[in-house]
């Protein structure tokens, strides 16, 4: 198996530059005013937090950022732009690639931009199929991402199925989705001197702001082996429990101000799908402008994770492979030993309170918030099979969220058929969180089926469940029915026939599935990691919709519709090959 390279830096980083003991981090609730002053800073103090609020805001610019999905198949190459829309303060950004199969972390890093600062990369797959990721940007990474030379991607058995050949995990690294955090602001206030006095001679910025302010484009922490860059790797490992700590760097509460944009090419097929990524923003309450968050900067190292918060990892994380607390297993049994040790570069997630203080239960309402902006009740798009011009159409779903409810725990794997693989008999196989820590299946989005009494620690949720396990491991959710139309009003009598051909309603496999019309080979996306076909029930061209009432809580859904087709007419070396992607229409 290959070294990865990145892991490698990290561990170079915590033996050479003294931080090989044990790290303590929180989130750090800030007490300064908003926006920071000189007075505040000053004093040892960053931003308070006024956001009360999170929501998926249709502005595009935000505190965090998804990406619903990425493609490395069949030779496909994704795209990827973040813009810091700050023109005043920089952003420390944490960039989290997830499979497509069960959201497990294939790579991690943070990203150092500047005032008014566009970072890009491309995510494509080596020779061996496994993904990798490389870039020409001069914005500043932690680990370094040099110009130029690939990054792999995570295949480690260590979070991906231990039971599974390398090449099968290269396969679940070439689909998924991103997550990208406003983890901490880069001040442009004036520094403090080494003795934590606020510097009043000139207009000097933070040590940290200048490393990463790009000079005629060129940002003085990319230059390998300089002072900038060491000052760099040193604030992404550095453990900041207190405002002093975090203002003496030069560093603020988060403040959003994150855009992002993604692009799927095929050279060979000369095919392109583009979008934006869904924005998640904190405010003071629905439509209002963005507000400060919490400052949530975790060291970037590979050790345990020892927080200050008195709730352990349950007060940084609903996801319930890290928790003790709140977590039952399929068959109802609480768990209260956790399945994964959390580490320092897993934090922040999702979970992670954008404007609260880090505890259990705020984590778990910041999850019941996230899946409640996310949630639709039914999704509606169009879809193309005309022959004539060789149309064909995928349709992705992605459920971001999806993982602080539920998660594959695949060390309950002791083999890879019946009860010991990962099956839905298997009951420790999928954990989940009880978000709502009342023992119930009411405001639940993802449940097991059983029927015992949870309160007493057998389970609660009721027979029936909404969730099962696929052969290839990827946890499942059914949607309630769906109906396809042709354009001209006809809808199909008969229900929808899905491969291997058995009528049946669409299902949600994987934390990314897709859902192929009639092609069973490559189809549009070449997608493979969670895929199904539905073969008939449909018609040539028109559109559909999806119930996914969910026992009225909906479903946490984003995607697109992409169609591709080609240009019978288009001569020889011309290109007549083209794509159309639609994002999903929702009711909520």
């Amino acid at each position: 198996m290959k070294k990865n390279v990145m892991a490698l830096s990290i561990a170079a980083m915590i033996g050479g530059l003294g931080f090989a003991g044990a790290a303590s981090a929180d989130v750090i609730v800030g007490t300064g005013a908003t926006p920071l002053t000189v007075a505040d800073m000053a004093a040892g103090k960053i931003a308070a937090p006024t956001a009360n609020n999170l929501e998926v805001t249709r502005a595009g610019v935000g505190h965090a950022l998804i990406v619903p999905y990425f493609n490395a198949q069949n030779g496909n190459m994704t795209v990827l732009h973040v813009t810091n829309t700050d023109q005043v303060n920089g952003k420390v950004a944490k960039v989290r690639f997830r499979s497509a199969s069960n959201s497990d972390d294939l790579l991690d890093f943070q990203v150092f931009l500047s005032p008014g600062d566009v970072w890009t990369a491309a995510i494509t797959a080596d020779a061996n199929g496994l993904a990798q990721i490389v870039t020409a940007d001069n914005t500043c990474t932690v680990p370094a991402l040099a110009a130029g030379v690939p990054q792999s991607f995570n295949n480690s058995s260590a979070r991906l199925p231990s039971y599974l050949t390398e090449a099968q995990r290269n396969a679940l690294t070439r689909e998924g989705y991103v997550e990208i955090f406003n983890v901490a602001d880069i001040s442009a206030l004036k520094a403090f001197d080494t003795n934590g006095a606020l510097n009043a001679a000139g207009p000097n910025r933070s040590a940290l702001y200048t490393a990463t302010k790009h000079v005629s484009g060129v940002a003085p922490c990319s230059v390998a082996g300089s002072a900038a860059r060491t000052l760099l790797n040193n604030a992404a490992i550095a453990d900041y429990t207190t405002q002093l700590q975090a203002a003496t760097a030069g560093l603020d509460s988060g403040s959003g101000g994150l855009m992002g944009d993604w692009y799927i090419i095929n050279v060979p097929q000369t095919t392109t799908f583009s979008g934006a990524a869904t924005a998640i923003v904190a405010n003071t309450g629905a439509g209002t402008a963005p507000a400060v968050g919490n400052f949530r900067h975790f060291a970037q190292l590979g050790n345990n994770l020892v927080t200050l918060s008195a709730d352990a990892a349950n007060g940084v994380t609903a996801d319930p492979l890290f928790r003790n607390v709140n977590v039952f297993d399929a068959a109802g049994a609480k768990v209260t030993t956790a399945a994964l040790t959390m580490l320092n570069y897993d934090a922040p997630d999702l979970s992670t309170p954008f404007f609260s203080a880090a505890t259990s239960a705020n984590t778990l309402a910041q999850s019941t918030a996230l899946l409640t902006a996310l949630s639709v009740k039914s999704v509606t798009n169009q879809y193309a099979l005309d022959a004539s011009i060789t149309a064909k159409t995928d349709w992705v779903f992605s459920m971001p969220a999806r993982r602080y409810n539920v998660a594959a725990n695949y060390a309950a794997v002791t083999g890879t058929t019946g009860a010991t693989g990962p099956t839905t008999a298997n009951a420790k196989y999928r954990l989940f969180t009880d978000l709502n820590a009342n023992g119930t299946q009411a405001g639940e989005w993802f449940y097991p089926a059983v029927s015992a009494d949870y309160t007493t620690g057998a389970g609660t949720y009721k027979a029936g469940g909404n969730t099962t396990v696929d052969t290839a491991g990827n946890i499942c959710v059914f949607a309630d029915g769906q109906k396809f139309f042709d354009r001209e009003e006809t809808s199909a009598s008969a229900g929808p026939v899905f491969s291997p051909g058995t009528a049946s309603t669409v299902s949600f496999c994987g934390e990314v599935s897709v859902l192929a019309f009639q092609d069973t080979g490559n189809s549009v996306l070449g997608a493979s990691v969670a895929r199904n076909t539905v073969t008939s029930g449909f018609y040539t061209n028109g559109w559909g919709v999806i119930d996914t009432t969910n026992a009225a809580q909906g479903l946490p859904l984003l995607g697109e519709s992409f169609i591709k087709l080609s240009n019978p007419q288009a001569g020889a070396g011309v290109s007549g090959t083209y794509g159309i992607n639609w994002a999903h229409r929702f009711t909520r």
